[in-house]
């Protein structure tokens, strides 16, 4: 079957990001644009030419709020919350997938392809003095690493060189189950937030820690709170307060179009219609 073009794809993702927008404003949850998407709405008020995924943030008291809210029927039909906690996804952070499509990603097992998504990743709210983190971020991104080998597709790789060692260690890493390191590291991250709602310490942050770049992912709550508006295709959604800077702190000069041979691989290898299209 033909893969679908550039075009659809984007068409069905901002489809998805409006259905988070809707379910998100009608229960008052606070989520962000991030990453990819952050840009394309400050430099281009839409998607970046080549990108191919939409990326939010959300703190986790909103982002479970947002699971029980979807187990309980809250989507339309067409769309799910995929999740390592039904065994929907292998990944320890949310998907919102339409369920009419099927996107094999480019460097992942394709017995695994979901939908077309959106990336909801959680940030917990954490105090930086406290004496766990560092052991926290440390557990936290060898779980990335395990997650990543557990799942890998040894077919696809960004070199020669990176194809041979995945064909050497893949009979020992598919043995892995990346269900089970999600749910790990999912509750490493839980466990890592403030238990006191109330407390307002200098040293509080937002940090994402169920994905890798966590030390580039560290926000002061001023950086987040109150949100922004910033247009996205033609709609305007919430963005972090100081969204610029936040991006300045990622990324160094995001506002800089990067040349061809700069920009990250295609997150998608295939997408085609899974089933009805209703």
């Amino acid at each position: 079957m033909e893969s679908l073009s550039q075009e659809e794809i984007k068409k069905i993702e901002l489809d998805i990001l409006r259905e988070l927008d809707r379910v998100c404003a009608e229960h008052g949850l606070t989520y962000f644009l991030a990453y990819g998407t952050l840009i394309g709405a400050l430099r281009h008020e839409g998607f970046i030419p080549w990108d191919d995924d939409v990326d939010v943030v959300m703190p986790r008291d909103d982002y479970e709020a947002l699971f029980r809210l979807c187990r309980a029927g809250a989507l339309a039909d067409r769309y799910k919350l995929v999740s390592y906690r039904d065994r929907t996804s292998i990944y320890p952070y949310f998907k919102l997938v339409d369920t009419r499509t099927r996107a094999e990603e480019t460097f992942i097992d394709e017995e695994r392809a979901l939908g077309l998504w959106s990336d909801i990743f959680p940030l917990e709210r954490v105090r930086l003095s406290d004496p766990r983190m560092r052991r926290v971020r440390a557990k936290a991104a060898r779980l990335v690493r395990w997650r990543s080998l557990a799942a890998t597709d040894p077919r696809y790789a960004t070199s020669g060189a990176a194809k041979l060692v995945k064909r050497v260690i893949h009979p020992a890493t598919r043995r892995l189950d990346p269900y089970r390191i999600a749910a790990r590291a999912d509750a490493l991250a839980r466990g890592a937030n403030i238990k006191d709602a109330s407390s307002q310490d200098d040293d509080i942050r937002y940090v994402l820690l169920v994905d890798d770049h966590m030390d580039k992912n560290t926000l002061e709550p001023r950086s987040l709170f109150p949100a922004a508006r910033a247009v996205f295709e033609g709609g305007t959604y919430p963005v972090p307060a100081k969204a610029a800077q936040v991006l300045t702190d990622y990324y160094g000069d995001w506002e800089r179009i990067p040349p061809a041979e700069e920009r990250p691989p295609a997150h998608l290898r295939a997408v085609t219609w899974a089933g009805d299209r209703s």
